[in-house]
């Protein structure tokens, strides 16, 4: 039985070689271009205002006037014409999936049913798979 340190040890290892992942380097430099792109961080921090104004609005029942809904459409034009706006949602967009994929295969692995190409990966650690036979029953 594996106690808090080693899963804490493990979790720093895995954190370590997600961070090697391609994916996760990519989305380290947009995130950089980012905060030296004033323009994109203006755009930014204009829809975030814009969406607490609306989301406030929407949860005291007050009308969203015609220009605010114009507003909205043009400040989301504006982030889907940025290059380094549209670059950072495709590569959040990834950073997002490989954490997703590892969330999935940790849950696999605490209910032991981690696929046969993972458990050898892992060097075949953790526990067996349950056997079909006790799954049907």
């Amino acid at each position: 039985m594996a106690d808090t340190q080693e899963i804490l040890a493990a979790a720093g290892k895995l954190g370590e070689l997600v961070a090697t992942h391609p994916a996760i380097a990519a989305y380290k430099e947009i995130l950089r271009q980012l905060d030296l792109d004033i323009a994109a961080k203006g755009l930014l921090q204009q829809y975030e205002q814009l969406i607490e104004t609306l989301s406030a609005k929407e949860a005291q029942m007050q009308p969203i006037e015609v220009a605010e809904k114009q507003q909205f459409e043009r400040l989301q034009q504006s982030i889907m014409m940025n290059p380094t706006l549209k670059k950072f949602g495709t590569l959040q967009g990834e950073y997002m999936d490989l954490m997703k994929k590892v969330q999935e295969v940790i849950n696999l692995g605490m209910a032991g049913q981690l696929p046969p190409e993972l458990q050898n990966a892992a060097g075949g650690a953790g526990a067996a798979a349950p056997s079909k036979i006790i799954l049907d029953t």
